[in-house]
């Protein structure tokens, strides 16, 4: 890729939503496998229900394997990624304006303070929001009535890193960042706002010594929500329903070691702890929320051991191993899970792999937020577990620029948090531990001409009832089917187009009165309506520094629900333009 093409694309993120689901890191065939560090970017708080795009990625021996989550079906279009360090460029600096009415802002900026061979310091700050607007219906006092509603997300995010090398086999990682967002919710035919801080502080030491390669770090982590705005007319249900805002502050310690035992062998371990503790908060009960039931402040955590075998060749990789956690005061106390990854490569043009993995979750609320923005923020939840996830792959190509993927996999996920209806009085969305199975089968087709043109579109399914679902897929969909279209007509522009399409989204609710007199409760399906998302953007690059760019997204104006019961926002997009000094 040439200067310009890598500048041009620096322009064009400016208008293409970032999607990771927390930590995404996986392993994907294609040609020689060789494991290298893949680095983790924070979802974007308003995030896009997306699977990742298959692409090669590669993991560092010492990385675990982690799949990703998929969070709901929002997009904005973000600059670049929350927290994404400088890139390598002669330039220091970058700022970044978009605006689109009603109201759709990003704005972006970032300088390295100190840029040598052993430090590099750098800043950032972003700024993503949007308002509009939606006329809902609803009784009120035994009438109905109707009322124009303002939907508002602002997110703002500040932060510093820092890498510093020591000696000539060693460096230091460093990191802080702050969000402040505000967001508001459906109650009725009102809404109620509710803000959040988070704060993410890391420390990381990586070496090399005697041929050991190890990594030890530390790391901070706040969550908050602020006392929410209850409109007037709701103020009984808080009442009785105690709308206290949680928090929660983490702190945790990780080691990463790798051994080599003979020329393509290696034995490595992981080990991480974390505890979290929580504020005083309320425990959703099921079927029937009714009364408040409160907890107070609690610790719990959760410490985790992987050890495992690697061995790798030119054609081969394979990485033997367990991980086994450690609950601290929340459920059982010990749970294991396979850490394996057999990748073959026979031929250039031929890849095979398996993979078997899990792991406990903690269910922080940060992590339900990336979610969605719009959870109840007076509830926190306990531990998840998923037992084992298989998961298979074989790539084809490429064949004359043509490449063709099939895919799957088979999960079983323990107390897994899964969206369900608020029964229409509690704002914000709530979560039901399932005990999920699951399967999902995927085929995926790519061409690229030259540089001229590329193209990709995938097809995935998977079953969508109350415990027979995909675990990564919150919303349930049944059916997605993605396609991507980027076309480089004359080398300064390069214009993208994209569309997603997930049908059979829902959520299951408990009825709200038993069926019998034995208090056994029904269950219904809410539909949050099918996503139909086209998106057109094209970026044309004036010179080295300056690019202008325009795109437009959710052009056929598909109004579907967000998890919180909240309704999308149609037509939008933005024109803007960045500038690197």
């Amino acid at each position: 890729m040439d200067k310009r093409t890598i500048i041009l694309a620096f322009g064009l993120s400016l208008c293409t939503g970032a999607f990771a689901q927390g930590l995404h890191k996986e392993i994907t065939v294609e040609q020689e496998i060789v494991p290298q560090k893949r680095d983790a970017s924070r979802i974007t708080v308003l995030p896009t229900v997306t699977l990742p795009t298959i692409q090669p990625a590669r993991l560092n021996y010492s990385d675990r394997v982690v799949t990703s989550r998929v969070p709901n079906a929002i997009t904005t279009l973000e600059p670049i990624a929350f927290g994404d360090k400088l890139y390598t460029s002669p330039y220091k600096g970058y700022v970044a304006l978009g605006i689109f009415p009603l109201f759709n802002a990003d704005f972006s900026a970032g300088y390295r303070l100190i840029d040598t061979d052993k430090t590099r310091l750098s800043a950032w700050g972003q700024y993503n929001g949007d308002v509009y607007t939606e006329k809902i219906k609803g009784i009120v006092g035994g009438t109905i009535d109707s009322k124009k509603l303002y939907w508002r997300d602002h997110t703002a995010s500040v932060g510093a890193d820092l890498h510093q090398a020591i000696g000539e086999k060693s460096y230091l990682d460093a990191e802080l960042n702050y969000t402040y967002g505000y967001h508001n919710m459906p109650i009725g035919i009102s809404t109620l706002s509710q803000a959040s801080n988070r704060i993410n502080a890391t420390l990381a030491f990586n070496s090399r010594t005697e041929g050991l390669l190890y990594s030890v770090g530390v790391d901070y982590r706040h969550f908050g929500f602020n006392d929410a705005k209850v409109p007037s007319t709701y103020e009984y249900i808080f009442n009785k329903y105690d709308y206290s805002p949680v928090k929660q502050n983490r702190i945790g310690a990780d080691f990463k070691g790798l051994l080599p035992v003979g020329e393509s062998s290696f034995i490595g371990l992981d080990a991480d702890a974390h505890f979290l503790m929580t504020s005083a908060h309320n425990v959703a009960v099921f079927p029937y929320l009714g009364e408040a039931i409160t907890e107070g402040s609690k610790t719990n955590g959760l410490v985790s051991l992987t050890p495992h075998y690697l061995y790798t060749a030119s054609h081969a990789t394979v990485r033997i191993g367990a991980q086994v956690d450690f609950s601290i005061n929340d459920g059982k106390a010990v749970h294991v899970a396979p850490d394996v990854t057999l990748a073959w490569t026979p031929t250039q043009t031929i890849g095979m792999e398996l993979r078997a993995h899990g792991g406990s979750t903690l269910n922080e609320l940060s992590s339900l937020y990336d979610v969605t923005p719009y959870i109840n923020g007076s509830l926190a939840y306990s531990h998840s577990h998923t037992p084992y996830a298989l998961d298979a792959k074989v790539a084809l190509g490429p064949f004359m620029g043509t490449s063709i993927e099939f895919f799957g996999g088979y999960a079983k996920a323990d107390k897994w948090l899964m969206p369900i209806g608020s029964l229409g009085y509690i704002a914000g969305q709530i979560f039901d531990p399932v005990d999920l199975k699951g399967w999902h089968l995927g085929v995926a087709l790519g061409y690229e001409y030259r540089k001229i043109a590329s193209a990709r579109v995938s097809y995935e399914t998977a079953p969508n009832d109350y415990d027979n679902s995909y675990y990564e897929w919150r919303d349930r969909a049944k059916h997605v089917v993605k396609a991507e279209l980027k076309l480089r007509p004359v080398r300064p522009l390069l214009v993208t187009i994209d569309w997603e399409f997930r049908a059979g989204r829902r959520m299951y609710n408990y009825s709200a009165v038993p069926e019998t007199d034995s208090n056994i409760y029904g269950m219904y399906t809410t539909s949050l309506g099918a996503t139909s998302t086209l998106n057109i953007g094209a970026g044309y690059e004036f010179n080295d520094r300056l690019t202008f760019f325009v795109r437009g997204e959710n052009l056929l104006n598909r109004r579907y629900m967000h998890l919180g019961e909240r309704r999308s926002q149609g037509i939008t997009g933005l024109i803007g333009a960045s500038f690197k000094f």
